[in-house]
């Protein structure tokens, strides 16, 4: 099948639910061994178990991208633990601060570009030469990246420059043989989007939960994204609602 990724090695960051937690287990299901990461030891164990259960293989890895003195490190330690790797997956992310301009916290608005930016850029650039010749990364966009929404000037802004690095990285990247995607996976049924209804901060805030994707949708796109049968939207925003694209990561 166009998504089967035996023998290869995954690493998924902010995967301890929502669509982090779907994505890795898409990726097991296609035959990867993959690194479940969360901002602390022990936050994707169950996770992991879920996975192993259904006969897959992974491990609970930490790794907070927003500390990134230590990305390098615990990047090091988790492709010792794996012996390879081949695809990385940049969904750890933050919706907060949600405000209007002139209310935002900036130390809050800092960190959500550590987080959503840096921490990304962290994580590639520590990964790199173990993907040279053969890697794939996804990164995690949203409609955000190209569409303001009134309170919503982190993320919007966060995401946008994601979009940015997304084309950077592919650009460097596809002489060495390592591509890059991103992709919008939607309105998803996750804590994200609770949160974003909860706030009540612009029309996102007002559409029901029944109205969300099942994270599952996404994360198997995600899946065929990474195994480079797909490699004609590297270095785009691919769209889960775009239809053609959607044919061709289900076939």
């Amino acid at each position: 099948m166009s998504r089967d990724l035996s023998g290869r090695t995954a690493l998924v960051t902010g995967a301890r639910h929502g669509l982090g937690a779907a994505t890795a287990t898409a990726l097991a299901e296609a035959g990867a061994t993959v690194a479940v990461c969360g901002r602390k030891a022990g936050d994707c164990a169950e996770v992991v178990a879920a996975i192993e259960k259904a006969g897959g293989r992974a491990i609970d890895t930490a790794l907070d991208v927003a500390d990134l003195a230590n990305v390098g490190a615990r990047i090091a330690e988790i492709v010792g633990r794996l012996g390879r790797l081949d695809i990385v997956v940049n969904n750890a992310a933050t919706i907060e601060p949600m405000a209007p301009i002139g209310a935002l916290d900036m130390e809050r608005f800092d960190l959500a570009m550590r987080i959503n930016v840096s921490g990304a850029a962290a994580v590639v650039n520590a990964a790199w030469p173990h993907l040279a010749g053969h890697g794939r990364i996804v990164n995690l966009l949203s409609g955000a990246a190209t569409r303001p929404l009134h309170g919503w000037a982190a993320y919007c802004s966060g995401k946008a420059a994601l979009l940015m690095l997304t084309r950077a990285i592919d650009e460097e990247g596809k002489a060495e043989g390592i591509r890059c995607f991103g992709i919008a996976p939607g309105l998803v049924d996750t804590a994200m989007q609770a949160s974003i209804r909860a706030a009540g901060i612009n029309e996102v805030s007002n559409i029901p939960q029944e109205k969300l994707s099942d994270p599952k949708v996404a994360a198997r796109a995600i899946a065929w994204l990474a195994s480079g049968a797909g490699d004609e939207y590297a270095g785009t925003m691919a769209d889960v609602r775009d239809t053609d694209f959607m044919a061709k990561a289900n076939r």
